[in-house]
């Protein structure tokens, strides 16, 4: 067996092992956030208001937290505001609830044409 393979499968044991997923993403995405913003406000202290703390394109890698945990993926601009967030919740809450409504909408039963 292959490293490969056995990172698939440890892939999969913690799916179905993590009993509250959004939970879970919930906490990790804000531990990965919280880091960006941080060093976000160390290297630039004087950002101007208009600037957001979060820009999109630093965020976009924190999403793949969520391909850990969940049997989809969705491209990560479906799953991040454009432009990005002035705070941390902002930002999880946000893609929290993207990632939920995309996943509803790929569950739901499809209509076969007649």
């Amino acid at each position: 067996m292959g490293g490969g393979m056995a990172a698939l499968l440890v892939d999969v044991a913690e799916k179905v092992s993590i009993q509250n997923p959004y939970g879970e993403a919930r906490s990790r995405l804000k531990q990965d956030i919280q880091k960006i913003a941080d060093g976000v406000q160390m290297l630039d202290p004087n950002r101007p208001a208009w600037k957001p703390l979060l820009d999109s394109r630093r965020i976009v890698r924190t999403v793949l937290v969520l391909e850990t945990l969940f049997p989809f993926k969705f491209p990560p601009d479906k799953l991040v505001k454009k432009g990005g967030y002035n705070d941390v919740d902002e930002a999880v809450d946000d893609i929290i609830r993207r990632h939920k409504k995309l996943t509803e909408e790929k569950n739901k039963p499809k209509r076969g044409r007649i």
